[in-house]
């Protein structure tokens, strides 16, 4: 695959359009973890640039580009000032956080895709290739964290978006419309996550399944703490558990009791 000058620009904006905003979105995650600088900048850069540091391991073709472009680094280390720094958090930073994470998914699922085509692979490495750039970084900080990975419990609204993103961009490809396959992939990626995320429940491949949730977000919910959108469900039930009172306690362990009596009798309807 050849890449013409206007591809390679393009293809840089959107990864580093990527790298920003997942070094960001890293940085507000060890902020409310109380990390330090070191462990603090860590997790910034494992968030933003791990996924192109497997998928380049993956493809062996000399040392990753976060290592031979500043660009990468220094984009990262902006992202993460921005939220060491920064007062992140209210209604308006989650609405952000949300729609930065998956206007990303677009962005890595057509980076990952055409590293796959210029190493001349089929399309099913570079779907492959696809997804690993769009969900290493937060699968190595789930990691670093001690935490189940979420892309083994609930990135569904990650892992679809991207492979229809790649799929996109291979077709495109096919007809020799690259920058035109890039725009396209990446502006659908984050349309079909949103579509998953306020819709996909009513389909049946996206159905969530009756497995056991974490205590964090049973208490969570007793005590009206948003686990669904929350990026550190632990520190913000303990949190909501050192503010509460003696009698708001009492109240939400019967409400988490009643809802673990409804879940378990619907589960064995």
């Amino acid at each position: 695959m050849d890449v013409s000058d206007n591809v390679g620009n393009l293809y840089f904006v959107l990864e580093y359009t990527g790298v920003l905003l997942a070094s960001t979105i890293g940085g507000t995650v060890a902020k409310r973890m109380n990390f330090d600088i070191v462990g603090f900048a860590f997790i910034a850069y494992l968030s933003s640039l791990g996924g192109g540091f497997i998928r380049d391991a993956i493809l062996s073709n000399g040392p990753a580009a976060a290592l031979t472009n500043p660009g990468y680094l220094i984009t990262a280390t902006i992202g993460a000032l921005i939220a060491y720094f920064g007062n992140l958090h209210g209604k308006v930073w989650e609405n952000f956080r949300f729609y930065a994470d998956i206007i990303t998914i677009g962005v890595w699922a057509v980076a990952g895709t055409l590293k796959g085509l210029m190493a001349d692979l089929n399309f099913v490495p570079c779907i492959l290739l696809a997804v690993i750039t769009a969900t290493g970084g937060t699968m190595m900080r789930d990691i670093a964290l001690r935490r189940v990975p979420s892309l083994f419990t609930s990135e569904k609204m990650t892992v679809f978006p991207a492979i229809i993103s790649s799929v996109i961009m291979l077709v495109f490809n096919r007809f020799d419309l690259v920058w035109q396959g890039m725009l396209a992939a990446a502006i659908a990626a984050p349309i079909f996550a949103a579509a998953v995320y306020f819709g996909g429940d009513r389909l049946s491949m996206f159905q969530a399944k009756h497995t056991e949730r974490p205590l964090e977000k049973k208490i969570g919910d007793a005590l009206g703490v948003d686990t669904k959108n929350s990026e550190d469900t632990g520190d913000d039930v303990t949190r909501a558990l050192e503010d509460a009172t003696d009698e708001e306690l009492i109240a939400a362990l019967r409400v988490m009791l009643k809802n673990e009596v409804l879940a378990r009798t619907e589960s064995k309807a």
